[in-house]
């Protein structure tokens, strides 16, 4: 019998587990760890997320004629959005945003913005969503 390659798909959400800025896991006062829930590649809504990402990208570009740099304006705005979309929740903290949403207000906060970092590329990585291959 030939192996089933449907058993090795993407979750289509997964916890990322947040680190500091030297690396390091973050912990609550308690020692559980911090993350956030989001959507995998694998998922509509990170598809949705990715293609308004490309469209905004695209329409900024021609508007100014085909000038790359156009396109790239915005970039951190553009990933804001793009993690506010594919963000679920957060877990074992909170972002006590004085107004809006907690989520928004943690990934527009500049001095966390490491935080920011790390999670778009954790998002954005096929590797946080699979499960290593095992011998069965």
């Amino acid at each position: 019998m030939t192996f089933d390659i449907t058993k090795k798909r993407a979750a289509a959400t997964g916890d990322i587990e947040l680190k500091d800025g030297d690396n390091s896991p973050m912990f609550d006062d308690k020692g559980n760890p911090l993350s956030v829930t989001v959507y995998s590649p694998a998922s509509k809504q990170w598809e949705q997320a990715t293609a308004e990402m490309n469209r905004k990208r695209a329409e900024r570009m021609r508007k100014s004629g085909g000038k790359v740099e156009a396109a790239l304006d915005n970039a951190k705005a553009d990933q804001i959005e793009f993690l506010c979309r594919v963000t679920i929740k957060l877990n074992n903290f909170e972002y006590p945003a004085k107004e809006g949403d907690p989520i928004r207000a943690l990934y527009e906060d500049d001095a966390l913005g490491y935080i920011r970092d790390h999670v778009y590329n954790e998002v954005n990585d096929w590797s946080a969503f699979t499960k290593a291959s095992g011998a069965n």
